[in-house]
Order: C-alpha cells, then sequence, then structure tokens
C-alpha cells in the first residue's frame, strides 16, 4: 500500500513539519511496510528550501488590487502559476497511491485564496487517479471567501472520502456549516497528531542542555503579521504583539530570577524579526546568558528538542504548545485563535491561556510562573496521548479495511 500525505510538511514554520511526521509515525506504527509519500502543497521537497513565488504573489497582489478585480484577475493568475510550477509535482507524487490522505494543521483555511486554489488542484489529480481519500485531524478556518468556498466543494464534494476527522469543536462546526448541504461526510473529531511527539521524537529524550539554578522559560516569538493572517478574534491587527510587548515581557520574566531562550519555529520572517527585536545591546543589559537566543532550528526534530529543553513554554502557536503538552512541559498560550483556547481547556489548563485582549507583560510573566509550579496532570495526559493513539488505530484499521489485500503483500516485503 502506497499513502500520499498532501500537506505543508516542508513549511518554513517547522510545527507543520512536526504534526506531518507525527502523523507518518502514527501510521507507520500501525502499518508496516507501508509506503508513505508527502505531496507538499506548495511544492518543496525538504527543509530549508523555500519556494517564494506564489507566496510573493498571494501577499502582493491582493493587496493592490480593487474588491471587483479580485476575483478575476487574481484567480486567473494564480490559476496558472499553480498549473505551471505545482500540477507537475502533484502528479509526480500521487502516482501510484493507493491512498491520499490529508492530515493535520489548519489545512482548510483561506489566506488569498492559498490553500483553497492548491488544494483543489491536488484533489483533481487525485479524483481523475480514482483514489479514495481520507482526512485526519485538520483545523478548518471560518472565515472562507466564496471563491475559497466553492474550490473546496470543487475538491470534496462527490469524492470517495472513506475518513474525515477535524482537530477541534470549532473546526467541526465550521465544516457542518461549509459543507453541511453538500455530499461531503459530516467529520469526527480527533486529536492533533502533534500529541503523539513524545513518542515520535523519542530520540530527543534525555538529550537536553544542562540545568541551571533557575527556571528555563523558552519564549515562542512569531511575527505580529504571521499571528494577524491566522487570528479568528476580532480587531487583530491592534491587538497583535509588537516588539515592545516581547521586551517588556522578557524584562518581566528576567526580574522574576528566570533564564529566558527566545526562539522561532524556523520561519525566515520570524527569525529576521526575533534578532530585530533583540539585539545584542538589549540583551547585553541582563546577566550573562540570563536571555539569549536559541539556534535556528532547521529540522521538526530540532524544533521539539528546543522545547524539550525548557522548563516553562509561552507561545502563540498552538502546535508548540501541542508538543510542550505531549512532552510534559509546562506551558502558557497568548491567544489569538480559538483553536488554542480549545487545546488548553481540553488539557485542563485553561487558568494559563491569555488574552486575546488586554495582556500585559507582568501578567505573562505571572502565568509563567504559575505554570511552572504546575506539573501537567500526568492522568489526564495519559488519557488523551491514549486517545490520540485509540484514533490512529481506527483509522488505520480503516486503510486496512480498504485495501487489505495490498497492504498484506506489502507487510510480508
Amino acid at each position: 500500500m502506497k499513502i500520499v500525505l498532501v500537506n505543508a510538511k516542508y513549511s518554513s514554520s517547522l510545527e507543520d513539519g512536526v504534526v506531518a511526521e507525527c502523523l507518518e509515525y502514527g501510521l507507520l506504527e500501525r502499518l508496516p511496510g507501508v509506503t508513505i509519500v508527502n505531496c507538499d502543497l506548495a511544492g518543496r521537497r525538504e527543509f530549508g528550501r523555500y519556494s517564494g513565488l506564489l507566496a510573493k504573489l498571494t501577499n502582493s497582489l491582493l493587496p493592490v488590487t480593487p474588491d471587483a478585480v479580485k476575483t478575476s484577475v487574481y484567480m486567473r493568475l494564480f490559476e496558472a502559476m499553480v498549473r505551471a510550477k505545482l500540477l507537475p509535482h502533484y502528479d509526480k507524487t500521487i502516482n501510484g497511491a493507493d491512498i491520499a490522505l490529508f492530515g493535520g494543521a489548519r489545512l482548510l483555511s483561506d489566506v488569498n485564496l492559498d490553500h483553497p486554489m492548491k488544494i483543489a488542484a491536488a484533489a483533481s489529480i487525485i479524483r481523475e487517479r480514482g483514489l479514495p481519500i481520507a482526512i485526519h485531524a485538520i483545523g478548518v478556518d471560518g472565515d472562507w471567501s466564496r471563491a475559497g468556498a466553492e474550490l473546496y466543494k470543487e475538491a470534496f464534494v462527490g469524492a470517495d472520502i472513506i475518513w474525515a476527522s477535524v482537530q477541534d469543536e470549532h473546526s467541526n462546526t465550521r465544516w457542518r456549516r461549509q459543507f453541511g448541504a453538500a455530499n461531503i461526510p459530516a467529520p469526527r473529531v480527533s486529536m492533533d497528531p502533534a500529541m503523539l511527539a513524545v513518542k515520535a521524537y523519542a530520540s530527543t529524550d534525555g538529550d537536553t542542555a544542562p540545568r541551571r539554578n533557575r527556571p528555563l522559560v523558552g519564549f515562542n516569538i512569531t511575527h505580529p503579521s504571521t499571528l494577524v493572517t491566522q487570528a479568528d478574534v476580532g480587531g487583530a491587527e491592534q491587538i497583535a504583539p509588537n516588539a515592545d510587548f516581547y521586551r517588556q515581557c522578557v524584562d518581566a520574566l528576567a526580574a522574576k530570577e528566570c533564564d529566558i531562550v527566545l526562539f522561532t519555529n524556523g520561519a525566515p520572517e520570524d527569525e529576521s524579526y526575533l534578532r530585530r527585536t533583540f539585539s545584542s545591546g538589549y540583551l547585553g543589559k541582563f546577566a550573562e546568558n540570563q536571555v539569549t537566543i536559541g539556534a535556528r532550528s532547521a529540522t521538526p526534530e530540532d524544533l521539539v528538542k528546543t522545547i524539550r529543553n525548557c522548563d516553562v513554554l509561552v507561545s502563540h502557536r498552538l502546535n508548540a504548545c501541542v508538543v510542550a503538552y505531549s512532552c510534559q512541559i509546562p506551558h502558557v498560550g497568548l491567544t489569538m485563535n480559538t483553536g488554542l483556547d480549545v487545546f488548553f481547556e481540553m488539557v485542563g489548563r485553561e487558568d494559563f491561556i491569555l488574552g486575546p485582549n488586554n495582556v500585559r507583560p507582568n501578567d505573562v510573566a505571572d502565568a509563567i510562573i504559575r505554570a511552572a509550579e504546575t506539573p501537567i496532570d500526568k492522568k489526564i495526559h495519559a488519557a488523551i496521548v491514549d486517545r490520540a493513539n485509540h484514533e490512529f488505530d481506527e483509522l488505520a484499521a480503516e486503510f486496512i479495511e480498504f485495501d487489505a489485500d495490498t497492504y498484506r503483500d506489502a507487510a510480508t516485503l
């Protein structure tokens, strides 16, 4: 059996890579001998090699195109580029597959039609090949454009969907609102695949930095524009953090006798923003090595290792918090997206989610200290990881039932 995973594995934001690798791990643990290949929606083939042509189009064309022209002009240009640059990649990676799995991350989003256009193009090849589709633990945003909604329906209406699940109840509600009247199966709610990080990256266990006398706080820095793009709260531009907010949070933590390592999820724009915000002159006012900039992560494993080396984490990013929870690292969430709120409620740590409005640096520092003093509940953690494993058991069983003869042949190799 050959499974093609359609996702954003090689995204410059390595949390997408963590989700993809945890998805692969969960499947290979249960389906030994199968072949898994990745069809990265942006046409990337490895970590650290970023193709920016389509991104530049989506980020630069729409803001200067009048609303009346956006759909016709933009869609024609974008569609032509997808056909020229991405369809050959999709065709090659999907070739010979038995099942196509759309899995992990917030795949059903609509930022300037980027994901709708790419997913519809990949799905067109999948359907031409007559492949069944599985959809597992994806996030669904709620602000699709009319054109984006039509593209998603084009991708999935009438397709042979053998499994469908989303990552939270908000995604479930949005899926049903968008697809309710269409011929698309209603989804179940599944755990984020990154919940398996503690097992998928077991090689990082114990390979930690030397402990110091003070708690080490991992502060995950993200460029404000990225947070605004991914936000699903009103007035995101006004409440997004700025450089002063980040620096004041670090000042407050340092005053509480913490050590702080500043890091990103690996995206170039986040890395450059981090270094502009925390100059050597700023870092020089602290005691030696009290506030440091972590090495840039080159792979998902690097990112997981950075998180596991911390005593407590603070982040706006969902999957950074999911990885921390999987590895039983206490964490604080700074929310601009309902998915983060749902996750903290699910794991019983809603006292450690702040925002989106009126978040003060001292509040962040206080929450981090409280989180560091409040270990992850081991019983709840075990139950949640067990649930994630059980869902992978059920997904694998669905694949085996679909193509039992092929799977048995592969398993004997």
